[in-house]
């Protein structure tokens, strides 16, 4: 039953242009009266992957970060675990995401896609089969959203173990892409995305596939 979203918010900054998108993707889920959880990353004091021994530590096997009882990223995981589909909210610095986001990244794929190589099927990635908004907030021009988009999708698919987008049901849903012209527009297309993705998750909507030479002859 899809019952939760989690958010994650990669921006140091409690207030501004990509705090904005926080708070309205919690807004564009708690009226759907679903759970909703915002991870402010920059709270957590998360330390960057240390790559134990010879570059692999415990997480390779145990699926585990030796630091995660120091800093709270077992409690991250967990998190990841309970939630039924996920909104990554960040802002773009030198045409990529933040620096919270990709310790966050580093040490989640280092634990999470590392279990599709164990050979056993009872045991996947936390982030497995759930579907994922992606917004990417550059406060400048734009310029970068692009770049960011491509390193958070592809920490996004590995840590779905690739699944990529399967009728909107798992992988990434959406690209929310933000810059000072079209904020005010883009809050609402959030807003649209989750519903949407909701809908489709929670109602097991179907999603016709696409014909792609006919699809193409209507443009």
């Amino acid at each position: 039953m899809f019952k939760k979203v989690l958010i994650v918010n990669a921006t140091p900054k409690k207030d501004g242009l990509t705090h904005s998108f926080v708070t309205a993707a919690k807004e564009a889920v708690d009226a759907l009266g679903l759970e909703s959880e915002v991870l402010r990353l920059a709270g957590y004091g998360l330390h960057k992957c240390v790559m134990c021994h010879d570059g692999w530590g415990i997480c390779f096997k145990e699926h585990k970060c030796v630091l995660g009882e120091k800093d709270g990223f077992g409690a991250l995981q967990q998190k990841i675990a309970e939630a039924d589909a996920f909104v990554y909210v960040t802002p773009v610095y030198w045409g990529e995401y933040s620096e919270e986001l990709k310790i966050f990244f580093d040490r989640m794929r280092r634990c999470e896609t590392t279990k599709q190589w164990n050979g056993k099927d009872d045991v996947q990635s936390f982030h497995k089969g759930k579907p994922s908004i992606l917004v990417a907030a550059a406060g400048g021009g734009g310029g970068g959203i692009v770049s960011t988009f491509t390193a958070m999708e592809r920490a996004v698919d590995q840590l779905g173990e690739h699944t990529g987008c399967r009728e909107g049901t798992a992988g990434i849903f959406d690209y929310i892409g933000v810059n000072r012209w079209n904020q005010e527009y883009k809050r609402v297309a959030l807003k649209a995305a989750i519903n949407e993705m909701v809908a489709i998750n929670r109602d097991k909507k179907a999603v016709a596939t696409m014909n792609h030479i006919k699809d193409l002859e209507k443009f």
